[in-house]
């Protein structure tokens, strides 16, 4: 068996294959051999089936056990010869016949990693975001406790106004007839949530509980619902009450319904600044990490395997359709097919795949060994997240190398950064916790 291997791109090789008729031949022999054991034929006793009836009646069989046999085997040994790291299924090209007394040639394509001399990790400048929670953070964030606590209460004669909500009885008629899923009794719309299709709520502004009113709307054109998608539609409205927003005060009463058994409104207070300090560490160290991941893609240019990117694609539409069927949306009822999906990640994906391999690549440069003891407390850390179920996603996590694996390297990943932070040149920056937090906000 003699092979080949040529590069045809950045991660791209060619590995040619070619195998000798004698080797053929010893290939097909040894399958015939099996297969003498193995199968039953009419009229004839088990094992004393003439080998040129079985190669005639197994011809088909042969050929692909054959022919998957020695492309393995020159694959093996190309990965071997070549030291070549895969970084995904090979493609075949072309193929030769596998017949008897017949040399054979398979060519296949397959993408390897790319060999990263890792550039600008050291010294790296960085900015790292402080902040120190003031009064006035506390007053705001506590502003925002008292608002989710408001109520809605009916209040007669209110006529409804934006923020309001109402109760409110509809039928929906496009070109004359009613249509499905275009009725509803007894429900419950806030007004200015942008519930229901554009120009719907505003028209209600101004209702009294009893009112009855036309709402004159169309349908927008993407609507998920193609019939009627672009068409005017009148609905019959009746407001049968109309609620406005009770917030309550800020007091110990406030406290209590937030839950605070002891302390009062003081121990809530003390609660938020807690929460608020977390939360600006927090976003701090992802504002640092995300200039440590964008320092290192722009400092490294390099073609990412396309498969590597592929299955990386496809495993974030997978995560984002159960997470969005598990919120009760279907991704496919609004329009969004994989194809979609795929699309907007690809560019995610990609980055994903390249700063994985370029904190890999630093972490065999600098000789980093992933610390056992990060990996079993990283994994009580998640295992905690499922409250009484935590043993069993730990021995869930364990039965699956797959899994642990991917756990050490969420621990690698975080040694790197820690590194290149260690080593960077770091300028601290003093801004007010709104800004940290609605930077981090817009940067996820």
């Amino acid at each position: 068996m003699e092979v080949t291997v040529e590069e045809t791109g950045a991660v791209v090789r060619t590995i040619t294959v070619r195998v000798e008729a004698a080797q053929v031949n010893q290939s097909l022999d040894l399958e015939l051999q099996r297969l003498s054991g193995s199968v039953r034929l009419p009229g004839f006793r088990p094992g004393k089936a003439p080998r040129k009836h079985l190669e005639t009646r197994f011809k088909e069989h042969l050929a692909q056990t054959v022919m998957d046999r020695l492309l393995q085997e020159g694959l093996n040994k190309a990965v071997k010869d070549h030291a070549l790291r895969t970084a995904g299924e090979p493609e075949l090209s072309s193929m030769g016949p596998i017949s008897r007394d017949q040399d054979c040639t398979f060519v296949v394509s397959v993408e390897i990693m790319p060999e990263l001399q890792p550039e600008g990790y050291k010294g790296m400048a960085l900015t790292r975001l402080n902040a120190e929670v003031t009064e006035e953070d506390v007053l705001a964030a506590l502003e925002q406790v008292r608002q989710r606590q408001a109520r809605f209460e009916a209040m007669e004669g209110r006529q409804a106004a934006t923020g309001d909500e109402v109760m409110l009885n509809f039928k929906g008629f496009v070109d004359g007839e009613a249509f499905e899923g275009g009725e509803a009794e007894g429900f419950d719309l806030e007004l200015g949530s942008g519930r229901f299709i554009p120009g719907f709520e505003q028209q209600l502004t101004g209702m009294v509980a009893g009112e009855e009113r036309e709402v004159h709307v169309s349908f927008p054109e993407g609507y998920n619902a193609p019939h009627l998608a672009g068409k005017p539609a009148v609905f019959q409205c009746k407001v049968t009450e109309v609620r406005g927003r009770v917030v309550p005060e800020i007091d110990d009463q406030l406290a209590s319904i937030v839950g605070i058994q002891e302390g009062g409104l003081e121990t809530l207070k003390e609660k938020i600044r807690e929460d608020l300090a977390r939360k600006v560490k927090s976003a701090s160290e992802k504002q640092l990490q995300r200039q440590i991941h964008d320092g290192l893609v722009a400092a490294n240019a390099f073609e990412v395997p396309g498969k590597m990117v592929a299955r990386e694609v496809q495993a974030m539409v997978k995560q984002f359709k159960e997470e969005t069927l598990e919120r009760g949306m279907d991704p496919a009822q609004h329009g969004l097919t994989d194809a979609m999906l795929a699309g907007g990640f690809q560019e995610t994906a990609d980055k994903r795949v390249r700063l994985g391999l370029l904190l890999g690549a630093i972490a065999k440069k600098e000789n980093m060994q992933v610390d056992d003891a990060r990996v079993a407390a990283r994994l009580e850390q998640l295992a905690a997240a499922y409250g009484a179920q935590a043993h069993e996603f730990k021995q869930w996590a364990r039965a699956e190398t797959s899994r642990m694996d991917g756990i050490r390297g969420s621990v690698l990943e975080e040694m790197v950064n820690e590194w290149i932070l260690e080593n960077g040149a770091v300028t601290d920056e003093n801004v007010t916790v709104e800004a940290i937090l609605t930077e981090n906000r817009t940067d996820s």
